[in-house]
């Protein structure tokens, strides 16, 4: 079967534009960052027929190394999900070929061939017990700075997504980073990765991203009024947020927060 050219340059239709601007319109009225995520799933299920995807965050470490966290899907299994970040993920033969600082896609037999591809454990392992056989994924990004990967799979029968339908993808991408830089500028935990105590300690209670930029500017002296007006969210979302941290960190109020932050 001849492949799909990938032609950035292909025209959308209207009724391309029409869903485009749609998830648009959503996007943009969303502020927690679970919701974009899987909300974002389903809206590009229903643009870009798909059998199972996943969307992540990306995080870069001072020393450049990538972490893929927060995964969420839509349309697999859990332990599946688990299982590709967990061993699959690491061998994945097309992250080596991810530019994570700027918005692309990719279909992953346009970066291997497909006689090797199919002898990767991933395929065989991961990939074929699922029914899936071709792949792609967009990367997100805002300013220079990784934010995130969507990844779409589809069975054999139905083809290779398409030129045109890469291009859709890469519009609902620009979206997506436009989004998410306005809600996460510094990024997703980068800036808490310099204080590594404060990280390490937020990674064993397992404080989301989100959280994260809560607990820092609270560290940082902020009120919940000067959260809220950073970040562009309500006060009364703040105080969710700030309750979380608490109770992750088994504390009932600032005080208590300062105390085990200075213990770290």
């Amino acid at each position: 079967m001849a492949h799909n050219e990938l032609d950035p340059k292909q025209p959308l239709d209207s009724k391309a534009w029409e869903a485009i601007n749609e998830f648009s319109l959503w996007l943009h009225a969303q502020h927690e960052l679970a919701d974009i995520q899987r909300g974002s799933l389903e809206h590009i299920k229903d643009i870009i027929p798909h059998r199972i995807s996943m969307f992540d965050l990306v995080t870069m470490g001072k020393d450049g190394q990538t972490d893929y966290i927060d995964p969420i899907s839509t349309t697999m299994d859990q332990a599946e999900l688990d299982a590709y970040y967990q061993r699959y993920a690491a061998m994945d033969y097309t992250t080596w070929s991810f530019d994570l600082h700027a918005v692309n896609v990719y279909r992953d037999l346009d970066l291997v061939d497909v006689d090797r591809r199919d002898q990767t454990p991933i395929f065989r392992e991961w990939m074929q017990p699922q029914g899936v056989y071709f792949g792609c994924s967009a990367t997100l990004a805002a300013h220079g700075t990784p934010l995130g990967t969507v990844t779409l799979f589809r069975e054999r029968e139905a083809g290779d997504f398409t030129g045109f339908e890469m291009h859709i993808l890469k519009e609902l991408a620009r979206h997506l980073s436009l989004r998410l830089g306005e809600l996460y500028p510094r990024g997703f935990v980068v800036q808490a990765r310099n204080i590594s105590p404060i990280a390490a300690l937020a990674e064993q209670v397992g404080i989301n991203p989100r959280e994260m930029e809560i607990l820092q500017l609270m560290a940082d002296g902020y009120t919940n009024k000067q959260m809220a007006e950073s970040l562009f969210i309500s006060e009364s979302t703040v105080k969710k947020h700030v309750n979380a941290v608490y109770r992750k960190l088994g504390v009932s109020n600032r005080m208590g927060l300062v105390a085990r932050l200075r213990d770290t």
